[in-house]
């Protein structure tokens, strides 16, 4: 089955080269702005999105933040298209969590091959173990993506809210889970995860920067395989995890 890319651009012309492009590879939707590509994904499954970094009203990067809030979108691999290569579009890009960037004008084979292999990777990530990482912190979950993907299929979520949404239909095979979050502390969420969760527990891990006496208590009380001090390393996170697989 040929994957359903989302072409996201305020260039007519560039559309429909990428239209062009691609259609023999792909089912194709194009939208001109970032307000439409979030209302797009709400109404249509996605399985790429390609997002044009410099748009009036709302840019790439504010583009990508949005669909990252939305439950259909959270996990939709992106491919960034610029106009400028220079390093801090690069940078920024690598920071954003994206899967690609491309640079215009985007040649055909080059589009093609950096598609295909993004989506083929998404596709082998199937197979991976996931990992759910819940932080209202943006450029913390970044960090942590970093450290996680090249081993597992990692989900970010910011909110409590949306994370709740999304393990209502996906079960992770575990949770990272910041206690220091606004609304709904970790221990407020592990409360609502366990009393939602009819079937195998997940194991959570928690992640603090003011792991104090009273917020341990109160974190066992939920039985969390760990509680880990933040800024963690990538060696004791993934070691933590194995843990746990193992």
């Amino acid at each position: 089955m040929r994957p359903s890319i989302l072409v996201v651009d305020d260039d007519m012309a560039t559309l429909e080269i990428m239209t062009l492009y691609l259609q023999d590879e792909a089912r194709v939707a194009t939208v001109s702005g970032g307000r439409q590509a979030i209302e797009y994904v709400k109404q249509y499954p996605v399985d790429l999105i390609l997002l044009d970094v410099e748009m009036p009203l709302m840019d790439g990067f504010l583009t990508l933040e949005q669909l990252r809030n939305i439950e259909e979108c959270i996990n939709v691999p992106v491919i960034l298209i610029t106009g400028h290569k220079d390093k801090a579009t690069i940078i920024n890009s690598c920071l954003m969590g994206v899967d690609g960037y491309l640079v215009k004008p985007v040649e055909k084979n080059t589009l093609i091959k950096k598609v295909t292999e993004v989506y083929e990777s998404r596709r082998s990530k199937d197979n991976r173990r996931t990992v759910l990482l819940i932080d209202d912190d943006l450029p913390y979950l970044k960090q942590l993506n970093t450290m996680l993907n090249e081993k597992y299929n990692v989900v970010m979520i910011n909110s409590a809210k949306l994370a709740l949404n999304y393990l209502m239909k996906n079960t992770p095979d575990i949770i990272i889970l910041d206690y220091n979050m606004p609304l709904y502390n970790g221990a407020n969420v592990m409360n609502m995860i366990q009393k939602n969760n009819v079937g195998k527990p997940i194991p959570i891990i928690i992640l603090s920067g003011a792991l104090d006496r009273d917020a341990l208590q109160e974190c066992y009380a939920y039985k969390p395989v760990a509680c880990l001090a933040k800024p963690v390393t990538k060696e004791i996170l993934t070691e933590n995890i194995e843990n746990v697989f193992r």
